[in-house]
């Protein structure tokens, strides 16, 4: 794996900027996490701690510029403190993580920036985790939808000042986000043709209510990517997936909101 064979595993990517940005969206949803590095790349597979918000995440080993790991090691990582280490990162640097064989209580952070010729290394702390696998069964989804991620952000933000959840439909060939608040109420209307396209239409109307503040959290993935997927079923989580710069995915499930919580804000 390396001359010395010091390292049990070694991954480098250019691509710094946006798991930087992957880091802070995954802290504001998960505080910890166990994070699965085996041959064919980075996985996490965990819940929030109000087991409403799944995160999946998955970046191929392929498209690293560096990825080598003989077998699977799982790092308890606390997400808080990963983007303390990594949130100083620029567009002009690299990232090197490791594990060295001395030492598998640490896992190595290396920032390189080859313009200033500075490096920076780390060593954070792991954590045991007593965390159950989480294992989801395939579903079929009664609608697709691919859209700008900048116009499902802006939404988003929008209609959380006004309320507290956002009722969400497909039908034919329209995407309808409609809040109700104390003030006022606000309802956008997507329809193909306008950036927006359907790559699974239904004929059945497919609708649910989600809770914005979520929501809110799920977009600041929106600059890793231009376009998002948007997979509906009825009485089912949404789930919002974004590509990670071309590294891999992360798909963010979110279960429909109480009934109780009604429309506007309390």
């Amino acid at each position: 794996m390396d001359p010395n064979g010091e390292y049990l595993f070694r991954i480098r990517t250019v691509k710094a900027a946006p798991i930087r940005t992957l880091s802070e969206a995954l802290k504001e949803i998960l505080t910890e996490a166990n994070i699965e590095i085996d041959q064919n790349g980075l996985k996490i597979m965990a819940m929030d701690g109000t087991h409403t918000v799944l995160v999946h995440l998955r970046l191929h080993a392929d498209r690293f510029d560096e990825f080598k790991c003989a077998q699977k090691y799982i790092l308890g990582i606390n997400m808080i403190n990963l983007f303390k280490l990594v949130k100083t990162m620029s567009n002009n640097d690299s990232l090197v993580m490791f594990m060295e064989k001395r030492d598998t209580t640490k896992m190595g952070i290396v920032i390189l920036n080859g313009e200033k010729q500075m490096e920076t290394t780390f060593h954070l702390n792991l954590i045991e985790l007593d965390i159950n696998p989480i294992e989801i069964p395939p579903v079929q989804f009664s609608a697709i939808i691919t859209m700008p991620s900048l116009d499902f952000q802006k939404i988003i933000r929008d209609m959380s000042t006004l309320g507290e959840t956002v009722e969400i439909t497909s039908a034919s060939n329209q995407l309808i986000l409609k809040c109700r608040g104390d003030f006022a109420e606000q309802e956008t209307v997507f329809s193909v043709g306008q950036g927006m396209a359907v790559s699974k239409p239904s004929a059945e109307i497919v609708q649910g209510n989600f809770l914005l503040k979520h929501l809110v959290l799920f977009t600041k993935c929106t600059s890793l990517c231009s376009d998002i997927s948007v997979y509906l079923k009825n009485d089912y989580p949404i789930i919002i997936e974004y590509s990670v710069a071309g590294l891999g995915e992360i798909k963010l499930a979110l279960a429909p909101a109480p009934s109780k919580q009604g429309h506007g804000k309390s």
